[in-house]
């Protein structure tokens, strides 16, 4: 396949379309080597924090290479405003996905092959088409982009089932340079990546992990009302748009009746949630200024709004690299924006079965398929429920049946969804048939690592810069010794203070923090380590700040009960 080996990112030609169409006048940090890479037409790995411009080592070469540049991305949700943007630019692009019918697939794909199109974007379970299969042939490919591609890795943080057929994708298209990106990857998943596309002698850069403008927090709490408190205290004391994720929906459920008794309205973004009502969600968050959206870690997945200014966690998450990943869609517009991590001991023993869930065994897969067999013509009558109950499994959040459905359809021993009434066997398996990676032990263990892991930064016995930690654990070259942006190196009031605005008055209500609710001689414990007396209560305007004595120290500090938390206690 013909290439350019004369362009290069500095190239006249290449600077000329980097201003008219990107509006771009210099290269971010890591970019133009990248660029150099894949204009050279070799197999690249691309680490890069979220925001920091990774699409751009695609997109411009894209347009200097002759024929298509191919996108495979699991984000359907954001792949029409990223061919938008793109059209936007006189850069012409589409997408290929389910939300499409038929006829609307074959157009996009043939104004691809004849050369119309420079950037198509496609899902990986398009592959499975048969219609697709036969047309993806006549595409002249000059480039394969793969986003998020930890996906592929099955030590990442978010391994999907139709990731594991890729390589395989990749012979389809007759093996043309491809680029992996990510935003996290560890050297272990970044090494598994380059195995499982098969890239051949690429370029690996590893930039940081995250931005310099997020602030890093984490504070343990011991109920549920501490926890609801302190996300009322963060709600207040920074104004903007934030995202609240939590892992399970009936704590979602009762942190918005929580934080609505104190006067403080919240979207809700989960998956009992109709279609139409998490679009209704997304697009009033999108839209906002100002919105709290308490969320799913599905929530965020194709969500590119720039002036998010906190990313909350009121549960430990699965691991450090989904931390990162999730916190790094705050303060996308580079300004501050605040990351804090709330957690009870008990997170952890939640998690450890999300984990074991998350790894069917093979003897699993196997008696899902063997119940879809027994039921025979009965199939089309059943739902996911009596499938569940013919397993013995019947914990909502027990999700080995849905992975397991999710692999026999990737694997095309299925057609169809039980959802939709349609589900069908269409050729026999065989324990044997199933690929290597499932119900590897190996897998189980590392996930449980990998929660070791987030415990370790949350806990942080060592009292070690936060920075530090995710700069370890990712093993990069740069090791900060310290940061002066997370609450280890800097004082969280003196943050909020420096690059926060409070909420507006009337943006929410005050009733969780009366002046009548701390008296002199109360005991306190702050932020969840410091214990204290109550010397003087101050009410200054909307604030109530309390001066504490230290029962370590004896000294006395001004605490502000909005932006820490405090709780009371017997002593």
């Amino acid at each position: 396949m013909a290439k350019f080996p004369q362009y290069h990112a500095d190239s006249p030609q290449v600077r000329d379309v980097l201003l008219h169409r990107f509006g771009i006048t210099s290269y971010r940090p890591h970019q133009q080597k990248v660029i150099d890479a894949v204009l050279a037409g070799r197999d690249v790995l691309f680490t890069l924090p979220t925001g920091g411009g990774k699409s751009l080592a695609y997109q411009l070469p894209a347009l200097m290479l002759p024929g298509v540049t191919v996108v495979i991305s699991p984000l359907i949700a954001l792949m029409k405003d990223q061919v938008d943007a793109l059209r936007a630019k006189d850069i012409p692009a589409t997408f290929v996905n389910s939300t499409l019918s038929a006829k609307q697939r074959k157009d996009r794909l043939q104004l691809a092959i004849t050369g119309q199109v420079k950037l198509l974007f496609i899902t990986p379970e398009r592959f499975r088409s048969s219609a697709f299969l036969e047309v993806i042939k006549q595409l002249q490919v000059s480039c394969l982009a793969f986003d998020e591609a930890h996906c592929i890795s099955m030590w990442g943080h978010d391994f999907r089932p139709d990731y594991s057929q890729l390589q395989t994708y990749r012979k389809m298209l007759g093996n043309p340079p491809t680029i992996g990106l990510t935003a996290t990857a560890t050297p272990e998943v970044a090494a598994d990546i380059v195995t499982q596309l098969n890239l051949q002698d690429p370029l690996i850069e590893r930039a940081g992990i995250e931005r310099e403008s997020l602030f890093m927090a984490a504070t343990s709490v011991y109920d549920q009302q501490q926890k609801i408190d302190r996300l009322a205290q963060i709600i207040r004391a920074i104004d903007g748009p934030g995202i609240v994720y939590g892992t399970v929906i009936r704590d979602l459920n009762h942190i918005q009746e929580g934080l609505r008794k104190q006067g403080i309205s919240t979207l809700l973004y989960h998956g009992e949630l109709s279609a139409h009502e998490r679009k209704q969600m997304q697009e009033r968050f999108m839209q906002s200024t100002d919105q709290v959206v308490l969320a799913t870690n599905a929530f965020g997945m194709g969500i590119d709004k720039a002036d998010v200014r906190f990313v909350v966690h009121v549960r430990i998450p699965r691991n450090l690299e989904a931390w990162v990943q999730e916190v790094g869609r705050g303060g996308r517009d580079g300004k501050p924006a605040w990351c804090e991590l709330i957690y009870l001991q008990e997170d952890i023993a939640i998690q450890q079965n999300f984990i074991q869930w998350a790894n069917p065994s093979r003897e699993f897969v196997v008696g899902v398929y063997r119940a879809l067999l027994n039921w025979g013509e009965r199939i089309v009558t059943k739902d996911i429920n009596d499938l569940r109950d013919e397993l013995l499994y019947k914990n909502k959040a027990d999700n080995r049946v849905d992975i397991c459905l999710k692999w026999l359809d990737v694997l095309s021993i299925t057609s169809g969804a039980l959802e939709t009434g349609n589900l069908q066997i269409v050729q026999r398996m065989e324990p044997e048939d199933l690929p290597q990676i499932m119900g590897k032990e190996a897998k189980h263990k590392a996930d449980l690592q990998g929660l070791l892991g987030i415990m370790q930064f949350a806990l942080n016995p060592e009292n070690q810069c936060r920075r530090q930690l995710v700069a370890e654990h990712f093993k990069l070259d740069e090791i900060p010794t310290s940061c002066h942006a997370c609450d280890v190196c800097q004082s969280r009031d003196a943050q909020l203070a420096s690059d926060f605005s409070t909420r507006k008055p009337g943006d929410v209500k005050t009733t969780g923090a009366r002046d009548d609710h701390y008296h002199r001689g109360d005991w306190v414990r702050i932020d969840g380590r410091h214990v204290g007396q109550v010397v003087k209560v101050l009410k200054r305007g909307r604030d109530i700040e309390l001066v504490v004595e230290s029962a370590g120290d004896l000294r006395q500090r001004n605490v502000n009960i909005r932006r820490q938390c405090v709780e009371k206690i017997k002593h």
